[in-house]
């Protein structure tokens, strides 16, 4: 009975011990910390945060805490934790700073020191435990980088590292390894569904011929690879609008003077191909800036007057208001026909909007100062440009205090 009782007891204090999450060495010197892997024969587990960092708040009361991965990481690793600004934290930031890509970040450290595995940002249990056991089955970021710079490419391989990578938060390098691959392969090889699987959602360039191929066969991935023809579409959508943007907006030089449009005809004709394709739900406000900006290029200021007050009527310009302030600083900068000048005054100054675009520091009143300066009225254009260089401020006031409050 006496023996019983100590197993029982035993089993309880075990379960306890597990069921506590991870058992973290903090703020430990880093010489003892070494001296204990060696000692014990194992990796080192490191977590890497700042007092102020909210995933790092999340990682430690959602993920460290759970008990099958205080299972794992307390019987596999020595296991120590600390703050990248403050006592012996300081001093790792900088000898490991390289690996240290944001907070948290989570390395794997081998008992002599040498990083040999990387990750980095929230990660779920399953993906934390599942990360750090390919760190020490020879599956780590490095190991697999070497292999993929050695020339691995196959789509097994390219699976793993892809894992890997997203674990260490390296998304600029997905995206890069996906392209790779894209461009290695026949185009036609995007409708067999393990390519489709590794590199469909890095479908994002709207210059490419693989994005071209996407858009004509929309209906062949929704139908034969039975992809969610709402997420694609948002995704090519997505795309189309960031290559528009680049195109028709306005663009500033280092002292804030407005810059000429650049007249990038190949782009525009490819973009239109693609939205007259394509069943996208903003096709028409993208086609209408394309089109007004194919109407400043050519200096057609009257026109593209016109232009946006029937694209406005009918509602295809989004947030009209602001692409029309926008265009009439332009027309007021670059246009020298007094009488499309009198013609915008009056519609300007009519913005219902307008409140809404003084709060949020948009360039209203400095549109108007350009106008009036253009139609010769100085006193106009000097009232207006100190109402915007007011409401500059206070909007720069606004988003400052918000940021502190965040803080």
């Amino acid at each position: 009975m006496k023996n019983l009782f100590i197993v029982c007891v035993f089993v309880v204090f075990g379960s306890g011990v597990f069921g506590q999450g991870i058992k973290f060495i903090e703020g430990e010197k880093w010489d003892n910390v070494l001296r204990m892997a060696q000692e014990q024969n194992k990796y080192i587990f490191m977590d890497c945060y700042t007092s102020w960092c909210g995933p790092c708040k999340a990682l430690a009361k959602d993920v460290f805490t759970k008990n099958e991965v205080g299972n794992f990481f307390n019987s596999t690793f020595v296991n120590v934790k600390y703050d990248m600004e403050k006592g012996e934290g300081k001093e790792l930031y900088t000898r490991y700073k390289k690996f240290i890509i944001g907070f948290p970040t989570l390395l794997l450290i081998d008992k002599n020191g040498n990083v040999v595995h990387q990750m980095a940002g929230y990660q779920e249990p399953e993906v934390l435990i599942a990360g750090m056991k390919a760190g020490i089955e020879g599956k780590s970021l490095f190991v697999m980088q070497e292999k993929y710079n050695a020339g691995s490419r196959d789509l097994g391989f390219l699976n793993e590292y892809v894992s890997v990578l997203q674990g260490a938060f390296l998304k600029d390098e997905i995206q890069k390894v996906a392209e790779d691959y894209m461009k290695s392969v026949p185009v036609e090889d995007l409708l067999k569904k393990e390519v489709w699987d590794f590199v469909g959602e890095y479908v994002k360039d709207p210059y490419s011929p693989q994005f071209n191929f996407v858009v004509f066969n929309f209906d062949k991935y929704v139908y034969r690879l039975k992809v969610d023809g709402y997420r694609l579409e948002r995704q090519l959508t997505w795309a189309l609008e960031k290559a528009v943007k680049d195109i028709v907006e306005l663009k500033t030089d280092e002292q804030g003077h407005l810059l000429p449009l650049t007249d990038e005809p190949e782009k525009v004709n490819m973009l239109l191909t693609l939205l007259n394709r394509g069943n996208f739900k903003r096709a028409e406000e993208m086609r209408a800036k394309l089109k007004i900006h194919t109407l400043k290029l050519e200096e057609k200021w009257n026109d593209v007057v016109t232009y946006l007050l029937v694209y406005r009527d009918v509602r295809a310009l989004g947030y009209t208001e602001r692409f029309l302030c926008e265009s009439f600083m332009y027309i007021a900068l670059h246009g020298k026909d007094k009488k499309v000048l009198k013609r915008c005054l009056p519609i300007m100054e009519g913005i219902q909007a307008k409140e809404d675009m003084e709060k949020d520091g948009s360039n209203y009143h400095g549109t108007l100062a350009e106008l009036y300066r253009a139609l010769g009225n100085k006193q106009k254009a000097e009232e207006h440009q100190k109402i915007d260089e007011q409401k500059q401020k206070e909007a720069e006031e606004r988003f400052r205090k918000m940021f502190e409050k965040k803080e």
